[in-house]
């Protein structure tokens, strides 16, 4: 948390500082993901504009949690850029867009619940534990980047053999 009325900025005036800050583990598809570390130094620069506040949050961080395909262990290396504007116009106020929900009450700005969504946004859409991650044996379960499994070759629908004979 970072009191703005401590900064004390006037339109046009920016303030540079580093800060740590803590980003919540989260869950995607049941699995959960965490930062390690959970607490990071973020680089946090501060405008103020005429009508408003753009702040900016650059910092790196992995992800460690569960692989998509075989469930290993898996990291995720992020660079951070999230940039948020709130605007001061009244008339805006309402708009969710022209606001900024890590401004809160106070003109206190929540740095934490901002590189945690924004950890949330940079991450893949597919987590792998390595790009040719082979997965799991969809009979067995078996991991099959540590080898094949021992199940029998899948035999082939009947119902489709007419199709081989166009081949």
């Amino acid at each position: 948390m970072l009191d703005l009325r401590s900064i004390r900025l006037t339109p046009g005036e920016h303030h540079r500082q580093v800060l740590p800050v803590a980003i919540a583990g989260f869950t995607v598809g049941g699995e959960p993901y965490a930062a390690a570390p959970p607490v990071v130094d973020a680089e946090l620069a501060i405008t103020r504009l005429r009508n408003g506040w753009v702040f900016d949050e650059k910092f790196e961080t992995e992800i460690h949690g569960a692989c998509h395909r075989c469930l290993e262990e898996a990291v995720v290396d992020l660079d951070i850029e999230a940039q948020e504007f709130h605007s001061l116009d009244p008339e805006l106020a309402g708009d969710d867009d022209m606001t900024s929900p890590y401004l809160l009450a106070d003109d206190v700005l929540d740095a934490d619940r901002m590189a945690s969504d924004a950890v949330i946004l940079a991450m893949p859409v597919q987590v792998l534990c390595s790009v040719d991650c082979a997965g799991l044996c969809p009979r067995c379960g078996w991991n099959l980047n540590t080898g094949p499994c021992d199940c029998p070759p899948e035999q082939p629908d009947q119902r489709w053999s007419k199709l081989s004979e166009l081949l």
